[in-house]
């Protein structure tokens, strides 16, 4: 036991430098040398990775912002030509049943449906209505008309197929 204290004696400085990696001296000073010194071993070593990570990370941040752009103008340019189709397609209809040609009632439903998907293509972009508005006014018209008369062109039985034979 006297070798084993003489020997510690001797090697106070060791064995302090040992016991101060597993011991806190003095929980209040939050520093740890050891700690200290493997972060900056750590950066020492992964500096430059950290830097291109953050350049990365910039970067990638900078193209999603880009994509983000991209993506809204193209729906945007989707909108305007569905807008434009759906109001070219019923204006066509209004014009064909101006001129006495005869639609069935799933013709009609269609262009209900399409002024429904007009609407809301509408609202979504702010848009307003106009003269489509007018026009589908009187399609609207000229279908309630058929459905009371029931005469739609190809319904069994209806008065405007038995006009055309």
């Amino acid at each position: 036991m006297e070798q084993v204290l003489r020997w510690a004696a001797d090697h106070w400085g060791t064995i302090a430098i040992a016991l101060s990696l597993f011991i806190d001296w003095n929980p209040k000073i939050k520093w740890n040398p050891w700690k200290t010194l493997l972060k900056a071993i750590g950066k020492a070593i992964n500096g430059e990775l950290q830097k291109d990570l953050a350049s990365f990370k910039a970067d990638t941040r900078g193209d999603i912002a880009e994509l983000k752009h991209m993506v809204g103008d193209q729906q945007d340019a989707i909108d305007a030509n569905e807008k434009d189709r759906i109001r070219w397609e019923v204006l066509d209809f209004a014009n064909s049943c101006r001129n006495k040609r005869k639609h069935s009632k799933d013709e009609f439903e269609h262009i209900v449906a399409l002024n429904a998907k007009y609407e809301k293509l509408l609202e979504k972009t702010g848009d307003k209505n106009g003269v489509f508005e007018a026009e589908f006014k009187y399609i609207k018209e000229l279908y309630e008309e058929r459905l009371r008369k029931n005469d739609f062109w190809g319904s069994p039985g209806s008065a405007a197929d038995a006009a055309q034979e």
